[in-house]
């Protein structure tokens, strides 16, 4: 079931519902999300850093996200993200490649993000550079 708004519903604050493959994400939801990821891709390149991995303590305080924690252990939550599948494609599409590992539970406990290739040449053309420049 997927639900179209117009933009005066949405421009009036709609919680809109995104229906895919039984995830659901709201727009605002997505919001946090997005800016959380650009904002560590951001701190990752400023600080020359390829990969940060973060536990979901931690990727559930910075994002503010009002998901269930049993949606982020969930093994089925972290492959859509991964697989850039709509509506968890934000952290795919703001550069991330996503890895994890799943206990005996099947729950996942904490996640590595890396800048995928675009984002790791150009972190390797500073390093480059900073590397010609220093004596």
């Amino acid at each position: 079931m997927i639900a179209l708004f117009d933009n005066a519903a949405l421009s009036c604050g709609a919680f809109v519902l995104c229906h895919l493959k039984g995830w659901k994400m709201a727009v605002s939801e997505k919001v946090l999300w997005k800016d959380w990821a650009d904002g560590l891709r951001q701190e990752m390149m400023s600080n020359l850093t390829p990969q940060v991995t973060k536990s979901l303590e931690e990727i559930t305080s910075e994002t503010e996200t009002t998901k269930a924690e049993s949606t982020l252990r969930s093994v089925r939550f972290w492959q859509a993200c991964q697989a850039g599948t709509t509506p968890n494609d934000v952290l795919a599409t703001a550069g991330f490649e996503i890895e994890f590992q799943q206990d005996e539970r099947r729950h996942v406990r904490e996640v590595t993000l890396r800048l995928n290739e675009s984002w790791m040449t150009i972190l390797q053309r500073v390093l480059d550079r900073e590397k010609a420049q220093s004596p």
